[in-house]
């Protein structure tokens, strides 16, 4: 039975467009008060670097891109913001919006992993100095360009690269030993046979259609002692007792905005997005690939949205500050994807508004659940 809020379908044309501007519009929105404080203005740049622009890289399927130039190949428009033009089924925008999400979610991680990495042995010797070659890290998907661009100061010394469906909008200067270039995943990795020592794959399951198969390119395309990292948020929320919640309609008891937003999202999500029920699968998945890793592991993390809990730390309450705030953007974030489902507008927006006003207020007692995951392969044998 549908309540008052669920009973606005609009069968609506898609709203698509080619993207042909270069420019970007102004951050000046964003409510990073309190966590963003790179230097720069609030118009965000894309400031990805190449000799020339439309340079083609060694690989076919691989395009280095000045951004500048090549945003209006790359980009088009739905419904006001702007999207891959490579790929249907990751469905979020790679606007300048987004990738400042991105970033608050990167900072929000990080602290709360304190660091960059899990398994910092592991990753640390994988990129230690050598003669004969340069270390390199791959980041799939990279989004906002943040974590290439702190693993490029980490280790100065290695390759960094940066490989997604759009250009980054960089809020910083990358360092000089890191690149961003523009790919598929799903068009396969195996032209980088053996080309890295680390490779990174963070909230990108939405957007693989084979995530399986997508690891077992990874094995091929890391070097011996190279080391696999993924990080993977749960699409559902789950109460204070840690249990995921059914979707309630509007006029039931229970009945909450973000709730409800959360699972049309869901059901928007999974007509396009084939993996996005892989995340829980990527552990039990590496103990099938079997001895091709050394060692394997994995950290469960659920992460109030909103300090909502009692006695938190500070650290705590921070990094649930901004497990809200990534929530609030990324129900923003998602409106052209349940336009283009077929909500109506005003169902939307009233939604929207709704979920944000309940996580300002801490109003619900939620709580995100993240998968971190880490696989060693074995040292090289003489």
């Amino acid at each position: 039975m549908q309540g008052p809020d669920d009973d606005a379908w609009s069968p609506r044309p898609s709203d698509v467009s080619s993207y042909h501007s270069s420019s970007h519009p102004s951050d000046a929105e964003d409510e990073l008060d309190y966590i963003m404080s790179r230097a720069g203005s609030a118009e965000r740049e894309g400031s990805a670097r190449a000799a020339e622009s439309g340079r083609n890289s060694p690989s076919l399927s691989v395009y280095s891109y000045h951004s500048s130039v090549d945003g209006g190949i790359m980009l088009r428009e739905i419904h006001g913001r702007t999207f891959n033009n490579t790929s249907d089924h990751y469905m979020l925008p790679a606007d300048v919006a987004e990738h400042g999400r991105l970033d608050l979610q990167h900072e929000m991680l990080k602290k709360k992993r304190g660091g960059l990495f899990y398994a910092p042995q592991a990753v640390r010797k994988a990129l230690a100095p050598r003669g004969g070659s340069q270390p390199s890290v791959l980041d799939v998907g990279s989004g906002s360009g943040s974590w290439v661009i702190e693993m490029g100061r980490q280790f100065p010394h290695a390759e960094v690269v940066g490989l997604d469906l759009a250009p980054a909008n960089l809020s910083s200067e990358p360092p000089p030993n890191c690149r961003f270039e523009c790919d598929d995943a799903n068009l396969g990795l195996l032209h980088y046979k053996g080309s890295f020592d680390v490779v990174h794959a963070s909230c990108i399951t939405t957007g693989i259609t084979n995530y399986r198969r997508f690891m077992d390119e990874v094995v091929e395309i890391l070097r011996p002692g190279g080391v696999f990292l993924t990080v993977a948020g749960d699409m559902q929320v789950r109460d204070e007792n840690y249990n995921t919640l059914p979707l309630i309609h509007g006029g039931e008891p229970g009945f909450t905005y973000t709730l409800r937003l959360i699972h049309a999202i869901l059901e928007a999500m999974r007509t396009k997005c084939p993996g996005i029920d892989a995340y829980p699968k990527i552990y039990g998945w590496l103990q099938d690939q079997g001895n091709v890793w050394e060692s394997t592991g994995q950290k469960i993390l659920d992460i109030p949205v909103g300090p909502w809990e009692v006695d938190m730390s500070a650290k705590d309450k921070h990094v649930a500050e901004l497990m809200g705030q990534d929530m609030m953007r990324l129900v923003q974030s998602a409106r052209p994807l349940l336009l283009s489902y077929g909500w109506f507008d005003e169902t939307v927006d009233k939604w929207i508004a709704g979920a944000q006003e309940e996580i300002k207020t801490l109003k619900n007692k939620y709580y995100v659940r993240w998968y971190f995951t880490w696989a060693i392969r074995p040292p090289q044998t003489s």
